[in-house]
């Protein structure tokens, strides 16, 4: 029991005296329960409070800050959406790992220069230069010989979106080039690269050749281009057919994990619609494990697909029609002995043959899988026109569509336009999805 002490009139309670009863009585008389609420919920919604914090910094930890480039900027502006800089390449110098640097519609001109892009990344952040409206904010420059609109020298790096030209008469070697590994180039069109046609090689995407130091650079996609008019004036093939070096894309080195997919690739001359691989992983039997998948490739002056390292490549789900024009080269061309896995493409009409082993005899056969259809029957393309003014997005009951393998070498999860795959049974063939 409780005991008391005088004080004057007064009695003061001893709390220390109270036995396990009285304390009962006493919580529940004082309302100690509630206090003890009232203090759970002020903590957590202070909880509440430092969580959400949390997650806002872990998601800008993630996703980095945004710097913005506008033709009307200036690059002595700090590159914030209200002040923007004026040209890509100087927002993407002050950027950190992770960040995005956005670019507003409009010509940036560099002149006598190549963009550059030299600046690298990190794993899980990706520095990413972006066009804030796809295809319309152009990148282009006046260089002449053996030179770039835009060089890509960091790793860890996504260049989307850009329009990529040159606009000088006499023409160069280069739209985009490539010197690193971990790059992303994606969802561009590049088009009216004149090049010297020379042994040099060049091409609208071109990763650096298996003469230079940087012949084994790895996991580079290029995804979703647009490529075109490479060596091409008026029509026709500026390049003659002894040509074999300059090509739509040109990723020749032995590295391992490349995805060349969903890109369009027309009106090339002096070399392949896509040229993959070197030989250096062929007499070192490396496997590669490179993708080749869902691209449409036609009206080439010399061939369509080329992959000169195979252990490991997969050649799959692709349209290839009416190339090696001028040259007479085959559809799809692979050095001999070595592990290629073809799957579910189209071919038709490829002066060569659609199918070759080095540069051995024609075969217009196609594979068991395959299928080989003529886009002038009109049942293929909403617009068959073959010189690239057509749409070639498949028209409704298209022998293209659920026609392609959706399991061999890992084809894309989306298409030219960003739509997911596959919307049916299986991928479709070509660099689009269907329905559009």
């Amino acid at each position: 029991m409780a005991r008391t002490e005088g004080r004057g009139t007064k009695a003061t309670i001893i709390e220390g005296s109270l036995d396990s009863h009285t304390v009962g009585r006493r919580v529940g008389r004082l309302g100690w329960p509630a206090v003890t609420l009232k203090m759970a919920g002020g903590l957590g919604l202070l909880l509440l409070v430092l969580l959400a914090l949390l997650a806002l910094f872990v998601h800008k930890a993630r996703t980095g800050n945004t710097h913005y480039v506008s033709p009307t900027g200036s690059n002595s502006n700090p590159c914030s959406q209200a002040s923007p800089c004026a040209t890509p390449d100087h927002a993407f110098n002050i950027a950190s790992p992770g960040d995005t640097v956005k670019v507003t519609a409009g010509t940036y001109d560099y002149g006598s220069n190549a963009a550059q892009f030299m600046k690298s990344g990190a794993a899980g952040k990706y520095i990413t230069v972006t066009c804030a409206t796809r295809g319309a904010c152009k990148i282009q420059n006046s260089v002449t010989d053996n030179s770039t609109v835009v060089v890509l020298g960091g790793s860890y790096i996504t260049f989307d979106g850009f329009e990529v030209t040159n606009t000088s008469s006499a023409g160069n070697n280069l739209g985009v080039y490539v010197t690193a590994s971990f790059v992303n180039v994606t969802h561009n069109t590049i088009h009216h690269i004149e090049t010297d046609c020379g042994s040099r090689g060049g091409g609208g995407i071109k990763i650096a050749e298996s003469d230079s130091i940087n012949s084994y650079l790895h996991n580079i996609t290029i995804d979703g281009n647009l490529i075109y008019d490479i060596s091409y004036r008026g029509g026709s093939p500026s390049c003659p057919a002894s040509t074999i070096q300059t090509d739509g894309i040109l990723a020749q080195t032995a590295g391992t994990a490349l995805r060349v997919t969903n890109n369009i690739v027309y009106h090339t001359s002096g070399g392949w619609g896509i040229f993959v691989g070197n030989s250096n992983a062929t007499n070192n039997n490396y496997n590669v494990n490179s993708v080749i998948s869902n691209n449409t490739v036609f009206s080439t002056a010399m061939g369509g697909i080329i992959v000169m390292s195979g252990n490991g490549t997969t050649i799959s789900n692709n349209i290839v029609a009416n190339t090696g024009q001028l040259s007479g080269r085959c559809g799809i061309n692979a050095p001999p002995g070595v592990a290629v896995t073809y799957a579910n493409n189209d071919l038709w009409n490829n002066g060569g043959g659609n199918y070759c082993i080095e540069w051995g005899t024609s075969d217009q056969r196609v594979h068991s899988n395959d299928i080989s259809v003529d886009p002038a029957l009109g049942t293929t393309f909403i617009n068959w026109k073959a010189d690239g003014s057509g749409d070639y997005h498949q028209k409704a009951g298209s022998p293209t569509i659920d026609a392609g393998n959706s399991t061999v070498g890992l084809p894309p999860d989306s298409d030219f336009d960003g739509s997911p795959r596959p919307e049916g049974a299986r991928h479709d063939i070509g660099a689009y999805e269907y329905p559009n």
